[in-house]
């Protein structure tokens, strides 16, 4: 019987060297949810002509598209790297602590100001055959911290087309994922200890180019649009002071800030998630738990101040993206 297990899949990345030239192999794999899939797509364009008959005349075939999903994803300081570059495009990489720590790097990723975000070469061996996904684009991370488990991203992609790709060797690492009690959440720079659950997504509104470039699939995958970064957050009340800045719309800083384990030295595997010009949409009343809480939603807008609306800082034992 030749069936293919969904756990045969594994999925790998390298980055492009050159736009949309596939790259021969995987160099980092991810470790992902069973339902992460790519598709690859065709549309059909319907003959909806009448001649006197109620039979459907045959359709044309359309445009090609490529979408995909990788759900699930651990948040490991090790691994979210690549993710954060390709979705939002800039980062600058120093040594915290050169002398006593000297393999121990601090990235710090901010929106990239271009059309072009970077681009990767997706593989996925399925069992049944091994493809390979040129021009893929990171369009939207999605975080999400629970008051009892690991904190996880799922990745939303763009791709330009499906090529088939030689079979690959996987490897993994130790899994390190940033759990809920080395979570602090931060407001105005003090720890909310009220807080239980969080969410943040990150959207470049990265979509398809088409021109009349003679093929079915996109010219390019491009950011032309402002970045959308909205979150979410439960809390239990304790004071009304940050609901009284939503009423009046002023602006709040949020800092999630998870801290895993020493790498070298004094220095810890770290992820933070800095935001300093905050505004709530929503900030209610209501029942969390059987007690008074709120379901927090915000987004992040410009801080004319920091010049960004969003610094993402990652310590770990990667030299550069």
């Amino acid at each position: 019987m030749a069936l293919f297990a969904t756990e045969r899949k594994t999925f790998g990345f390298k980055k492009e060297a050159s736009r949309g030239i596939g790259e021969a192999a995987p160099a980092k794999f991810l470790a992902v949810g069973a339902d992460s899939e790519f598709h690859y797509s065709t549309a059909l364009i319907a003959d909806e002509k009448i001649r006197g008959l109620k039979d459907r005349f045959p359709s044309v075939a359309g445009i090609l598209s490529g979408t995909g999903n990788l759900n699930a994803i651990d948040v490991e300081a090790a691994t979210i790297g690549d993710l954060l570059f390709g979705c939002l495009g800039a980062v600058a990489t120093t040594q915290p602590d050169v002398v006593g720590a000297p393999t121990v790097f601090q990235h710090s990723f901010t929106r990239l100001n271009a059309l072009l975000m970077p681009s990767f070469s997706y593989f996925v061996d399925r069992g049944l055959s091994v493809k390979r996904y040129p021009l893929s684009v990171i369009k939207k991370l999605s975080f999400k911290g629970t008051v009892n488990g690991k904190a996880q991203v799922d990745a939303d992609l763009l791709f330009k087309t499906e090529e088939s790709a030689s079979a690959f060797a996987s490897s993994y690492g130790v899994p390190k994922p940033l759990m809920f009690f080395q979570t602090d959440f931060k407001v105005e720079g003090a720890s909310d200890i009220n807080v239980k659950s969080w969410s943040l997504s990150i959207d470049n509104n990265s979509e398809a180019l088409r021109s009349y470039n003679l093929s079915r699939d996109a010219r390019d995958i491009i950011s032309k649009k402002p970045f959308e970064i909205d979150g979410t957050f439960e809390l239990f009340f304790e004071s009304e002071a940050q609901r009284a800045k939503f009423l009046v719309g002023t602006a709040s800083a949020l800092n999630i800030i998870l801290t895993g384990d020493i790498l070298q030295g004094t220095q810890k595997a770290k992820l933070e998630l800095s935001m300093q010009e905050v505004k709530y949409s929503a900030y209610p009343f209501g029942n969390i738990d059987d007690l008074l809480g709120a379901a927090v939603a915000f987004h992040a807008e410009f801080d004319p101040v920091a010049q960004k609306s969003l610094e993402v800082i990652l310590t770990n034992q990667v030299t550069g993206y």
